[in-house]
């Protein structure tokens, strides 16, 4: 079975408060953004998953932070990294849920999918997030390869592959299942006198 990397390109943003005035008084608010960002880092570069889930639950936990969306998404990166993918799932439907218009959320949705062989719902989400123009395509166009390649559908795998390789030069992965593909150009056929290039 094909395996993937789940990426995470969404930021999260860190609120600071203004500063005192002389003349109106201003009540400042102050927290901890570093579990923010060791969420957001274990979930974009790896690391330490136990810990990262830990600081994205003490981030989630704190009903002052902003961009909450996306450190859900990022914490359902972390939990399918760590194989709870019901966990996951919930983290992404709630992502969704805050914003429906959220690309990359579809997209490690669609991810998540296609490991639980659910590809209706895989292809759903891939197509939303075509269409919303997520940041992180190269994940999507390779999920969708992974589904055409266990149907045996090789020319669309293959291009599936190719197209995540050209979104992201040095995604390993597509590159790896790229290196199975032989592409033959054919003699002319006898019906079209055109050359015919076959994927096998």
């Amino acid at each position: 079975m094909k395996t993937f990397a789940l990426f995470s390109s969404l930021a999260v943003l860190a609120a600071f408060a203004a500063p005192a005035s002389a003349i109106t008084p201003v009540h400042r608010q102050l927290y901890n953004v570093d579990a923010a960002r060791v969420c957001t880092s274990v979930a974009a570069q790896g690391g330490d998953l136990a810990d990262g889930l830990r600081h994205c639950n003490t981030a989630l936990s704190d009903p002052n932070m902003t961009q909450r969306a996306a450190l859900l998404v990022n914490r359902g990166i972390i939990q399918g990294r760590m194989d709870n993918r019901a966990a996951a799932l919930n983290d992404y439907n709630a992502a969704l849920a805050i914003d429906p218009r959220m690309g990359d959320a579809y997209v490690n949705r669609a991810a998540l999918y296609v490991a639980e062989k659910n590809h209706a719902a895989a292809r759903a989400d891939i197509a939303q997030a075509l269409q919303l123009g997520a940041h992180n395509l190269h994940v999507a166009y390779y999920a969708r390869a992974v589904m055409e390649d266990e149907a045996h559908n090789y020319p669309a795998a293959y291009q599936d592959y190719k197209k995540a390789l050209e979104l992201k030069p040095d995604y390993a992965p597509a590159a790896r299942e790229l290196s199975r593909f032989k592409v033959v150009d054919r003699t002319a056929s006898a019906s079209t006198g055109r050359p015919t290039n076959l994927v096998n």
